[in-house]
């Protein structure tokens, strides 16, 4: 049964390993070197000292460990976006299929405290097609495409962008 919970400085060795498998294997990310360890405790201290949800899901029927995060990161960098912020999620390829993805993802959404968090954004390439359908089912509109933006395995990819406001008005 999956388990979320916040995540702690252990995880970053897990969170490293997961990301490196799309880094190598696929574009569900346009970056070409994966970070470790290092940049994932920074990373992790950058959310939680923003106040934002980082978050890390288990599940012993599928695997011992950490099988999948998400968290809340920063979206643009400038102070007048401080109130939007951009979710990334990953889970290990073996955590695939089933529903995982959509528990994990919710449990970020339901953790988003809307006083500090009005609108999150998703950036996802336009050539996963199961990530775009997993923001859809969470409540995610999509408000726009670009082509040709990122570049990755030689070829040139395009990003498609979806946003969920967490306000009331």
């Amino acid at each position: 049964m999956l388990t979320v919970r916040a995540a702690e400085p252990a995880d970053c060795e897990a969170f490293a390993e997961i990301y490196r498998h799309y880094v190598e294997t696929s574009v569900a990310t346009f970056d070409h070197d994966a970070p470790g360890i290092d940049e994932w405790s920074a990373r992790l201290e950058a959310v939680r000292a923003a106040g934002r949800p980082f978050l890390a899901a288990e599940d012993p029927d599928v695997m011992p460990g950490v099988l999948g995060y998400a968290y809340l990161g920063t979206y643009r960098g400038k102070a007048g976006w401080r109130w939007t912020a951009e979710n990334s999620i990953y889970l290990r390829p073996e955590a695939a299929g089933r529903g995982h993805g959509t528990r994990l993802l919710q449990a970020l959404i339901d953790a988003s405290d809307p006083a500090a968090v009005r609108t999150i954004m998703a950036v996802i390439s336009d050539e996963v097609p199961a990530s775009i359908r997993l923001h859809e089912r969470a409540g995610f509109t999509e408000v726009g495409r670009s082509s040709g933006v990122g570049f990755k395995f030689d070829r040139w990819l395009g990003c498609v962008y979806m946003q969920l406001s967490l306000a009331d008005d």
